[in-house]
C-alpha cells in the first residue's frame, strides 16, 4: 500500500495502464500526473493537489496561466463517491493570484464565447453551405449566436466600448467586413464585382474552390491559401512535405523546454534539410515526418505522441492539397502529393523496394526475385503461393516469416484498368477542339476486399482507396480526377476536355493507391481531335493515329 505512481501522455500505453490499475486498486496511494489526467480518465481521489496553475507556452517562450476549465477539472477529481462524503482540493498559486482564484471558487464564473477565435472558418462554412450570401446575411446570422448574447452582457471582454444599437451595429459591420475581406484575399470567396465599392461588393458573396475545400476537409482558411501560394506545377516531394508541415493545423504542435536542441540533433539524421529555427512547431513537424519515413528511433516518448498527432491529421490535409493541385491542372504535382501520401502511410521513402515493406520480409528477397526475373511487387503477386513459399525458403525465412508474408500478399489486390470512349475521340468519330470527351472505365481486382489495409503505418486502420487520374504528359496537364473504392468490378464514368490543337494526342490513365506502394497501374490511350470544318486536320489526326498504332505494336512485340 505504499509507493508513488507517475502518469503522463508521453508514457507507453502499457505503462500507463499498469499505473492506472495500481491506483484504482489502491496498491499505491499517491499519483503524480499531468493536467491531461483530468480529461477523459476518471480517477477520483480523496485529496487533489494542484501544484501550479501555469505552463510553458513555446509560442511566446514564457509561462502562461492554465485555462480555468482545466483547473476546475483537476479539482473535480477530489472526492470518491464510493468511499468519502467529502473531497479536498488544494491549489497552490502565487500570492498575486490568490484573490482571483478565491473569487473563482466561491462565486459563479461567467462563460464567454470563443467564436471570434475561429470566426473566419465558421463564416466560410456557412457561405459554402448557402446560409450566407451577403454581408447583411452574415450580420443577421451572427445575431443568433452565443457570441452576440455575451457581447451585450460583457462588451469590454470583446473590445466593445458601448452597447448602444449604433455602436453594436458598427462593431458587427466592421467585424464581418474584416472577415469577408480576409476570406476574399485567401481566395475562399468572391465578393461582387471588382469595380464595385467595398460595401456594394459584399452584397453578393459566392464561395470559391478553396472555400469548398477548406470547409469539406475542416481546414483553416489560411492553410488552403498557403497551399495555393506555395505549390506550383513542378513541386518536388521535398517541397510538398515542407508545405504539408507548414499547415496552420500544426501551429499547436508542442515544442517543449529544451526540445529545440533535440530537434537540431534529429535534423542532422534526416534526408532533407529544414529551416534552422528549431523552436518552430512547423520545423519540428517536418523533422518528425522525415523520422517517420526513415523509421528512426525517437529519443523520447513525447516525440512518439507528437508524431501520432501529426499522422492523425496528415491524410485529410494531403487530400486537400491533391484537390488544390488538381484544380490547377498540375499533373506532376498532383501525382507527387499522392506519392507523399503513400510514403507517409507506409512509413518509407520512394527509393525503398515495395517488396521490403511487407512485414517480416527477408532482406534477401530482392536479390532472389531478381534471379527469377521478378522485378516488382506487382509481378510477385502474380505468382502462385507455392512459388512464393519457395522464394522465401531460398531466403532462409522461418515458418513464422513465411506465414506473415503470404498472409499479407493474399490481401493485396492486383488491379486491371480497361477503358472505352463511347462517343467521341476515336478515329472514326473525332472530338471537336476543346469539347468534353466522355470515357468509361472498368476497374477489376483479382481478390475481394478483406478488412482494413495491411502494412498501414499511419494512424488508425483504414479502408483502401484509389485515385483515377487522366492527364497529358506532353504538356503536364491534369484533365480529370476521381476518387473511388474498388470492389471486384467497378464501373466509373468520367469526362475530360479535349486539347485545343487538332491531331492525335496521347493521354495517360493512372490508378493510384492512397496507401499501397508498387501496385499503381498506368495505361495510355489516344484521343483524336479535329476541327469539323477543316479536312486537312482530319487527315493529320488519322496519320498521327496510324503512326501511334505502329509504335504500340512494335512495343508490344
Amino acid at each position: 500500500n505504499f509507493g508513488i505512481g507517475l502518469h503522463h501522455a508521453g508514457m507507453l500505453s502499457g505503462d500507463r495502464k499498469v499505473v492506472e490499475e495500481l491506483f484504482v486498486e489502491q496498491k499505491i496511494q499517491v499519483l503524480v500526473a499531468t493536467s491531461t489526467l483530468a480529461w477523459g480518465v476518471n480517477f477520483p481521489a480523496h485529496l487533489v493537489i494542484v501544484k501550479g496553475t501555469e505552463y510553458f507556452d513555446p509560442k511566446t517562450s514564457r509561462y502562461v496561466d492554465m485555462p480555468i476549465t482545466d483547473v476546475l477539472q483537476m479539482m473535480g477529481r477530489a472526492g470518491r463517491p464510493q468511499f468519502d462524503t467529502t473531497g479536498t482540493a488544494c491549489v497552490l498559486v502565487a500570492e498575486a493570484k490568490k484573490n482571483f482564484y478565491h473569487k473563482f471558487l466561491h462565486s459563479p464564473f461567467p462563460v464567454e464565447s470563443s467564436l471570434l477565435d475561429c470566426l473566419h472558418n465558421y463564416i466560410n462554412a456557412e457561405i459554402v453551405g448557402g446560409a450566407i450570401k451577403s454581408l447583411q446575411d452574415a450580420i443577421d446570422y451572427l445575431t443568433w449566436t452565443f457570441l452576440f448574447r455575451r457581447l451585450l452582457v460583457n462588451p469590454s471582454y470583446y473590445g466593445l466600448q458601448d452597447t448602444s444599437p449604433e455602436a453594436v451595429n458598427s462593431f458587427l459591420l466592421e467585424l464581418m467586413t474584416t472577415v469577408l475581406t480576409d476570406l476574399e484575399e485567401a481566395g475562399c470567396v468572391q465578393l461582387g464585382k471588382e469595380d464595385d465599392p467595398t460595401v456594394a461588393k459584399m452584397e453578393e458573396i459566392e464561395p470559391l474552390t478553396l472555400g469548398y475545400i477548406a470547409s469539406y476537409y475542416y481546414l483553416d482558411y489560411t492553410s488552403v491559401a498557403m497551399f495555393q501560394e506555395n505549390m506550383h506545377e513542378a513541386s518536388e516531394l521535398s517541397d510538398i512535405l515542407t508545405t504539408l508541415s507548414d499547415a496552420t493545423e500544426y501551429d499547436e504542435l508542442p515544442v517543449r523546454h529544451n526540445e529545440d536542441k533535440i530537434n537540431e540533433k534529429l535534423a542532422e539524421k534526416i534526408r532533407w534539410p529544414v529551416r534552422e529555427d528549431y523552436e518552430d512547431p512547423h520545423v519540428k513537424a517536418n523533422i518528425l515526418f522525415q523520422c517517420h519515413m526513415s523509421r528512426l528511433a525517437l529519443p523520447m516518448s513525447d516525440f512518439v505522441t507528437d508524431t501520432r498527432s501529426l499522422l492523425d491529421q496528415a491524410m485529410r490535409i494531403l487530400q486537400a492539397m491533391i484537390d488544390i493541385s488538381a484544380e490547377n491542372g498540375w499533373l506532376k504535382t498532383t501525382l507527387n502529393v499522392m506519392y507523399v501520401t503513400q510514403l507517409i502511410a507506409q512509413g518509407c521513402w520512394e527509393n525503398k523496394n515495395p517488396m521490403l515493406l511487407l512485414p517480416k520480409m527477408p532482406e534477401k528477397i530482392v536479390q532472389v526475385c531478381k534471379k527469377r526475373k521478378i522485378g516488382s511487387l506487382f509481378e510477385l503477386l502474380s505468382r502462385r503461393r507455392g512459388e512464393i513459399v519457395s522464394l522465401l525458403k531460398e531466403c532462409k525465412a522461418n515458418a513464422r516469416q513465411i506465414e506473415s508474408v503470404t498472409d499479407v500478399l493474399s490481401k493485396l489486390p492486383v488491379m486491371e484498368v480497361k477503358y472505352r470512349l463511347p462517343e467521341s475521340g476515336k478515329k472514326d468519330a473525332p472530338a471537336a477542339c476543346g469539347s468534353y470527351v466522355p470515357i468509361e472505365l472498368r476497374l477489376e481486382r483479382s481478390k475481394p476486399v478483406r478488412g482494413k489495409v495491411p502494412m498501414h503505418k499511419c494512424g488508425k486502420p483504414k479502408d483502401e482507396g484509389w485515385w483515377i487520374v487522366i492527364g497529358r504528359e506532353e504538356d503536364d496537364e491534369l484533365v480529370a480526377l476521381k476518387r473511388v473504392s474498388c470492389k471486384k468490378q467497378t464501373e466509373v464514368k468520367m469526362d475530360f476536355e479535349a486539347p485545343e490543337q487538332p491531331g492525335c494526342h496521347t493521354h495517360y490513365i493512372y490508378l493510384i493507391s492512397d496507401t499501397y506502394r508498387g501496385l499503381d497501374r498506368q495505361r495510355t490511350f489516344d484521343v483524336v481531335v479535329d476541327e469539323v470544318d477543316d479536312p486537312d486536320d482530319e487527315d493529320t489526326a488519322e496519320r498521327d493515329l496510324d503512326q501511334r498504332e505502329e509504335i504500340l505494336n512494335e512495343e508490344s512485340k
